[in-house]
């Protein structure tokens, strides 16, 4: 069964946004997931994963692991300086690690849709949301 049309566009621009995203919104990202209720997020999840596997959405949460997973790894550009030249990626790559599960719990959100509460729905998606509208914020500023 395929996924609806605007949670398929929300995946789809999440993973797009991935390589668009600065050190800064990396590490803002990561830091508003680790903010976020870890124990809301614990209960959140079965409900999530219940409600992707009802909506047959599994193999799209799959892609988004994947695509989370490849972009969590250091890339040339992230090898820069003394720290490059030592075969070292520096603090990017680990903010990546750091900010993934954050993508994660977006996209299982997004997936999951109207079948989690709204308080399910804003301790996965809300780092994401808060991330993605403050950047909408600073470009209409």
């Amino acid at each position: 069964m395929p996924i609806p049309n605007d949670a398929q566009a929300e995946i789809d621009a999440l993973l797009a946004g991935l390589d668009l995203l600065t050190d800064d919104d990396v590490w803002f990202l990561a830091d508003l997931w680790q903010k976020e209720d870890a124990a809301a997020r614990r209960r959140a999840w079965p409900k999530a994963k219940a409600a992707i596997e009802a909506a047959g959405a599994d193999r799209e949460l799959t892609r988004v692991r994947t695509a989370v997973g490849e972009w969590m790894q250091a890339s040339r550009s992230d090898y820069q300086g003394l720290e490059g030249l030592l075969g070292a990626s520096g603090p990017v790559a680990g903010s990546r690690r750091t900010a993934a599960p954050a993508l994660i719990d977006a996209a299982a959100a997004i997936l999951a849709g109207d079948a989690l509460d709204r308080a399910d729905q804003a301790v996965l998606l809300g780092p994401w949301q808060t991330l993605t509208s403050d950047e909408g914020d600073q470009s209409s500023a």
